[in-house]
């Protein structure tokens, strides 16, 4: 599209590329994002399934996995004004039946697991930490939903100095248009965008390493 060209003309869209250690996060794939009447929608069941299928394949390559999900405390208030604008997160507690980890994308014995309240992985967990001990500088980004979770830990990555790479077909959104508009946007400010191909290819050739 012709009024898009500005953002060519002014620089941005530059490559990132793979630094020298890459993880694997994956954002929010828990049970209640499989239905329509919780919180899922548009791609977001296949998302998780080809999620399913890079997983396995980074483990073989023994690089870290973290994963992350939303727990709401469940006291009044606990989530501010997130639960203003999305009343039925305040339901979404840690023993509520759609908060567990989808079983085929849950986490192994060794990979790191944290719970947050808000839409970053960054905000308000160790995850800024565990990245700088374990020399991480490179992000596999994943999950749901990529106009909210997965955008605002996508920013907070690259305002904490990761390359973020989003694998596009491993990340979900409730609706296509603002699933389409995320990727465009963090493209061109703040992450590589690549294919579960891509990704593939690039672990078999040793280039995320």
């Amino acid at each position: 599209m012709a009024d898009l060209d500005v953002f060519e003309r002014q620089g941005f869209g530059k490559p990132l590329g793979y630094g020298t250690k890459t993880a694997l996060l994956i954002i929010d794939f828990q049970i209640c994002f499989l239905d329509e009447d919780g919180l899922g929608g548009f791609n977001l069941k296949q998302a998780i399934d080809a999620t399913a299928e890079l997983l396995p394949a980074v483990r073989a390559a023994g690089m870290p996995v973290a994963h992350v999900r939303f727990v709401a405390p469940g006291t009044p208030g606990g989530i501010g004004t997130f639960a203003e604008k999305v009343p039925v997160l305040n339901e979404l507690t840690r023993d509520h039946p759609g908060a567990p980890f989808v079983p085929s994308v849950a986490p192994i014995a060794g990979e790191y697991v944290m719970e947050k309240e808000h839409a970053s992985a960054f905000f308000g967990t160790s995850f800024s930490t565990w990245l700088r001990t374990s020399a991480i500088d490179t992000l596999l980004v994943t999950g749901c939903t990529t106009s909210g979770c997965v955008r605002a830990s996508v920013v907070d990555a690259s305002a904490y100095g990761m390359r973020p790479i989003v694998v596009e077909d491993c990340v979900g959104d409730r609706a296509k248009a603002p699933h389409d508009a995320s990727l465009f946007d963090m493209h061109q400010k703040y992450a590589d965008i690549k294919s579960l191909g891509e990704v593939l290819g690039d672990l078999k050739q040793g280039l995320a390493a």
